[in-house]
């Protein structure tokens, strides 16, 4: 690596916070930054799969650089206790990552409960915790860790939406199954940009950029049917492995974007180019 290659895009002394890094999307995104050099608290719901994915890395350098943090990004209490033992464990935190998402499917609530009902059958309890996950857990971890960063004079935060957050749902890739990507889903990640967008205009003069990641759909053994629709209104005809946003995370944690705040970058296979 050459030495304004190295320079750009080196990590070393800094330690990122990456809430929901146990997820496929951001269990990559901690290994390529863990590689350049930084120090990255996987904060996740799933402490056995976070630690089943950590205890599985090969490289053990990058397995030394990645530390997991029981959390649940909802729970304020929680939020600011994560940052004070990481701060206390680590140190020089420079970095937070907000890559969690709930479409509503995963926890149990009220049996009566459709997560993935039309608009006017939506349930006001899947719409209350989808938001209170994706949108008020964003909320909470970058208020948490905003002080950290203004008293070390600067720090990067990147928060992660969706193709969703930037257009709706086509539910015609879907077919018959009855699933789609809920309303709440797509408002919560939509709500975010704009989020980011606040931050990084009032916490500018703090040394503090704050942008947002916006991914397209990412290959998990999806039925063909489902595959074969999302192929054929995506340019690059495919899905994306989540390796393929290691670069993009990189970047936008590195000196390398030291000139952006506010923006979006989308990484969608031009889903929404057309």
């Amino acid at each position: 690596m050459g030495n304004l290659v190295n320079k750009l895009f080196n990590l070393e002394g800094r330690t990122v916070v990456l809430a929901g890094g146990a997820g496929q999307i951001g269990f990559a995104m901690a290994q390529v930054l863990a590689d350049a050099g930084a120090m990255v608290a996987i904060a996740d719901i799933d402490s056995e799969m976070a630690n089943q994915k950590i205890d599985a890395v090969v490289d053990a350098d990058v397995r030394s650089r990645l530390k997991f943090y029981h959390l649940d990004v909802s729970i304020k209490a929680e939020v600011i206790e994560l940052f004070r033992k990481i701060d206390s464990d680590l140190g020089n935190l420079y970095g937070l990552i907000n890559c969690f998402h709930f479409k509503g499917n995963t926890r149990k609530l009220d049996t009566t409960s459709n997560f993935f009902a039309g608009f006017e059958d939506y349930p006001e309890e899947a719409w209350d915790l989808v938001h209170n996950i994706n949108l008020k857990g964003t909320f909470l971890m970058s208020q948490a860790a905003i002080p950290y960063f203004k008293k070390r004079g600067k720090g990067v935060i990147v928060n992660i939406s969706s193709t969703y957050g930037n257009v709706s749902p086509n539910k015609s890739i879907y077919g018959k199954s009855g699933i789609n990507a809920p309303v709440a889903y797509s408002s919560s990640k939509a709500a975010i940009i704009n989020l980011t967008r606040f931050i990084a205009t009032h916490m500018a003069e703090f040394g503090i950029r704050a942008n947002v990641l916006s991914p397209g759909g990412v290959f998990n053994n999806q039925t063909e049917e489902f595959l074969n629709n999302y192929n054929a209104l995506t340019p690059l005809n495919r899905m994306a492995s989540a390796e393929e946003y290691q670069g993009a995370i990189l970047f936008l944690m590195s000196d390398a974007s030291s000139y952006m705040t506010g923006s979006n970058l989308i990484v969608d296979g031009g889903w929404t180019a057309w």
